[in-house]
Formats: structure tokens, C-alpha cells, sequence
């Protein structure tokens, strides 16, 4: 009776281990890339995490591309966004990401494609966005203004 009641408590403490691990991997919220140009350009990533699908938008310089294919398994992550170039009309771009999250950054790969090109691969990280602090003055008698 002592083993099986052992082993229950066992099977509950690695079930309890396993959904923490999950929640700690949840991808929900805002994630920035910065990459150097000509100029420093950012790229804003919205996700939203549901079991192991993952979904959100992307703001490219022409507006927000939905991304599409995404699946969150461990700390893989991969998705792809899809939008029309500016030229030539018509053309289709489609990225595929994919990537490993640690803490509250995803580093990986990004391959761009159209139907005519492949661009090939190039390193791709970006990070968490994170609340910034509320950085309200209090004064020495204790009050917030």
C-alpha cells in the first residue's frame, strides 16, 4: 500500500513539474527584434500561445502580417508570416521562422522565399518586451504627487 501510495505521489510532483515547465514557456505577449540598417529598425511580434499552436501578428514597415503554421513544442518555436512586396506587385514573400526560446529570448533562424527567389537563411533573435517600471516620484514625506 506504502509503493502505490509512493507512486501516486510521485506521478502527481512529475504531472505538477511538467505543467510548470509549460507555463514557465508561454510565449503570450510582445516581442521586439531590432536590426541594424541603414538605420536601426524595429520589429514588433505580437504571439499568442493556445495549447502548442501559436498565433499574433508581425508590424513590418508596410503594417501587420498574420502569422500563420505556428507550433510551440518544448522551447522550439517556428511560424511563417506571408505578404505581398512592394515590388514587383504581386510577388508573394513568404518567412519562415524558426527558433529556440530561453527565458525571455528566441534565437534562431529566418529564411525568406518568394515563388521566384530564395533569399537563403540569416540569424534571427528577438526579445520579450517587458512592462516598463512605473517610475512615479514619491517625495521624502511619503506622499505620490
Amino acid at each position: 500500500m506504502k509503493s502505490k501510495l509512493l507512486i501516486l505521489c510521485l506521478l502527481f510532483a512529475f504531472t505538477s513539474l511538467i505543467h510548470a515547465a509549460e507555463a514557465k514557456l508561454d510565449l503570450t505577449g510582445t516581442w521586439k527584434q531590432t536590426q541594424p540598417v541603414s538605420k536601426t529598425r524595429e520589429t514588433t511580434f505580437t504571439f499568442k500561445l493556445q495549447d502548442q499552436a501559436l498565433t499574433g501578428t508581425v508590424l513590418k514597415p508596410n503594417g501587420p502580417v498574420a502569422i500563420t503554421n505556428g507550433v510551440v513544442k518544448g522551447d522550439q518555436v517556428s511560424f511563417q508570416t506571408c505578404h505581398e512586396a512592394s515590388a514587383p506587385k504581386g510577388t508573394i514573400v513568404t518567412t519562415t521562422y524558426t527558433g529556440k526560446l530561453s527565458s525571455d529570448t528566441i534565437t534562431g533562424t529566418m529564411a525568406v522565399k518568394t515563388d521566384a527567389m530564395d533569399y537563403g537563411t540569416k540569424p534571427w533573435q528577438i526579445k520579450r518586451e517587458t512592462a516598463k517600471p512605473n517610475k512615479e516620484v514619491v517625495p521624502k514625506n511619503g506622499e505620490a504627487k
